[in-house]
């Protein structure tokens, strides 16, 4: 049937460790799960299939901006991607949130134009507690895997 995760992380291929670390904290402390980072996502597809699945198949997409972000071309790929995604379907609205963590942030100066009009959630602020609270509201999330199981019951038919 598959799994409708509250988050997916996106991070860069050198980010992995960084990516769990931020996956275990918003599930252990915030209690926000399921949770997955892209690097454990299925193999045996296309990764670009992964992307699309990563995206659709979560709340919100978290975009993890460490310095290895910039390294290639494929993070900011995925970020534009989860854009584009947020702005074609109504209920993605607010689902895109680019996360500057404690370790290896990617400096304010350097984070690409597109992401720069979405408040980064910046895990050494005072309020980053509060934040995470606000953005991962269970309502929302209730409400986005509705429409996903009315997707995925609809592509089924078909």
């Amino acid at each position: 049937e598959g799994v409708f995760y509250k988050f997916v992380i996106l991070h860069a291929e050198n980010d992995v460790d960084e990516a769990i670390r931020i996956q275990n904290l918003l599930q252990n402390k915030f209690c926000i799960k399921p949770g997955i980072i892209f690097a454990e996502m299925p193999c045996g597809k296309h990764i670009l299939e992964n992307l699309s699945d990563a995206v659709n198949d979560s709340a919100w997409t978290i975009i993890l901006l460490t310095e290895n972000f910039l390294n290639g071309p494929w993070c900011e790929f995925q970020s534009y991607t989860c854009l584009v995604n947020a702005l074609n379907k109504q209920h993605k609205y607010n689902s895109v949130i680019p996360v500057r963590p404690v370790n290896n942030p990617l400096p304010r100066e350097k984070i690409p134009f597109a992401l720069q009009a979405i408040n980064a959630l910046e895990e050494d602020s005072p309020g980053f507690a509060k934040q995470v609270e606000r953005i991962f509201q269970e309502s929302t999330y209730r409400q986005q895997r509705e429409i996903w199981r009315r997707e995925r019951m609809k592509e089924k038919l078909e």
